[in-house]
């Protein structure tokens, strides 16, 4: 589906890309926002490309409603060589990727199209792998999208970073509070997780008290500044807690570029894993 687009170049650049007999290609076109959201209940598109113009005067307002009328559709944003920070904005609240009009080609769609087809497929699948305590994915959903973003990241020559956070006293806690005060601990990590990271990036929990969170297409000093307000979320966490037994939380993170050519996401994940464990054990010498 294609919300806005006045001058006709994005539907044409579709049609070309997507051209008969080899093709099908079924592109429902809307005028603006008051049509899409209606129209999203009708058509149940695979992918929504939206056209920053028409997302002013109250962009984010406006970008949030489109969201929330469709979560779980992949959204593409069409902008302007001048809307450039304005679109880099929207990957934030929940935009797969954006593709500015000046550079729009067969070439930079078929990338981006590829990549939300197959982000959106991976995830139906990963759908079924998620945690029934705190609504996360397992530790196979992590590994599966975690698998695929990887690929994707490879082909466009991007870079990610993969933070893990381990629970170290959680026996203890469900021993000495039960399983329902151990639940709740969970689901303030998870909570903690929910707002550190954007909805475009990936959270799992991946062991009885290990959680994992993979920030997509993220940079060194991108990566430096999430884990420092990852920390300070999850002290906040440990502090406000109503409890006996004080929640000890260790956090280790991890970045991946493109140059790691042979590295599969399994390997990303234990090398940052293994930091936890070696934090742990410093944690039991010092105690």
């Amino acid at each position: 589906m294609l919300a806005g687009d006045s001058s006709g170049s994005a539907a044409q650049a579709l049609r070309a890309l997507y051209s008969a007999p080899e093709h099908a290609l079924e592109l429902t076109a809307v005028s603006s926002v008051t049509t899409l959201i209606p129209t999203l209940i009708v058509v149940d598109p695979e992918i929504i490309l939206l056209d920053l113009a028409v997302c002013y005067p109250h962009l984010k307002e406006t970008f949030r409603r489109v969201r929330r009328a469709a979560p779980h559709v992949p959204l593409i944003v069409l902008a302007d060589e001048t809307q450039k920070e304005d679109a880099k904005l929207t990957l934030d609240e929940g935009a797969l990727d954006y593709v500015l009009r000046e550079y729009m080609n067969g070439a930079t769609l078929s990338r981006v199209l590829r990549s939300a087809l197959e982000r959106n497929t991976v995830e139906g699948l990963a759908d079924l792998l998620r945690d029934p305590v705190t609504g996360l994915y397992t530790r196979e959903g992590m590994l599966t999208l975690g698998s695929n973003t990887m690929d994707i990241a490879r082909r466009s020559r991007g870079s990610m970073a993969l933070f893990c956070v381990l629970v170290q006293n959680f026996h203890a806690l469900r021993e000495a509070e039960g399983h329902t005060a151990a639940d709740h601990a969970l689901q303030d990590v998870t909570a903690a997780l929910t707002a550190c990271f954007r909805r475009s990036d990936i959270l799992a929990r991946i062991g009885e008290a290990h959680f994992a969170a993979l920030a997509v297409d993220s940079t060194v000093e991108g990566a430096a500044i999430v884990r420092q307000r990852l920390e300070r979320r999850l002290d906040a966490v440990a502090k406000q807690r109503d409890s006996y037994v004080p929640l000890r939380l260790v956090t280790n993170g991890g970045m991946w570029t493109c140059s790691d050519e042979r590295m599969t996401f399994a390997e990303f994940l234990d090398i940052v894993e293994a930091g936890l464990r070696v934090d742990e054990a410093l944690t039991q010498v010092r105690a």
